[in-house]
């Protein structure tokens, strides 16, 4: 995740101010049954494949101007109405504090083009972008929805840098941290990080199958 401190000191962007989030006081807007079911459902399928920890990654969802995101340490297999924090334009929040990933969040659908957006850590998708500015998947079905996946270095300018990526890709890489995906909705950014996770993993075996190769002996 990315830590507010993260973001101070970032370029500005085009789009609303994006602000911190503060709590707010007076009454506590509800989730709708059927986004809260979709945050456990996709929060779940994460888990459950492995593309984040007990209590890594994060979820959002734009709704006019709000953001529904879930709260910071929240356990995403987990997730409950209590666990998802209702973020306003100017910052103020209700519920649960919402994740330290709200302001790239926040920037992202400033931006604008995505309502819903996706963070996990797919481990070989990490793995395989640790040397590289862009992850070119080697599968068809890779190629034909991801094209090319651009790797984010960690630094100040990480927050700008992720969203303006986000901008013309679907899904993107913070170099040793994990994967940012957009969609309309959260089942599109799932598929998203789950595509990127099969190709990284097809790129994985293929450069296994070769350094095997290489080190067999000469018949």
């Amino acid at each position: 995740m990315i830590g507010v401190k993260d973001a101070v000191g970032t370029p500005e962007v085009a789009g609303p101010a994006v602000s911190l989030p503060q709590a707010c006081e007076g009454t506590v807007n509800t989730i709708s049954p059927e986004l809260m079911g979709t945050f456990a459902e996709v929060g779940r399928d994460l888990y459950s494949l492995g593309l984040v920890s007990s209590h890594g990654g994060n979820l959002s969802v734009r709704v006019g101007h709000d953001m529904w995101i879930t709260g910071t340490g929240t356990m995403l297999g987990r997730l409950r109405e209590r666990h998802i924090a209702l973020v306003r334009p100017d910052g103020g929040h209700e519920g649960p504090p919402p994740s330290s990933d709200t302001m790239l969040h926040s920037t992202i659908y400033a931006l604008g083009g995505a309502q819903a957006v996706a963070h996990a850590h797919p481990h070989h998708a990490i793995a395989m972008t640790f040397e590289t500015e862009r992850f070119t998947p080697p599968d068809f079905e890779g190629q034909h929805f991801l094209q090319d996946v651009p790797v984010i270095a960690q630094g100040p300018n990480q927050v700008a840098q992720v969203a303006a990526a986000l901008q013309s890709r679907l899904v993107v890489v913070l170099q040793g941290h994990g994967a940012y995906a957009r969609g309309q909705t959260l089942w599109e950014a799932l598929h998203w990080i789950t595509a990127l996770e099969e190709s990284a993993h097809i790129a994985w075996l293929r450069s296994q199958l070769r350094a095997a190769s290489s080190d067999a002996p000469d018949p």
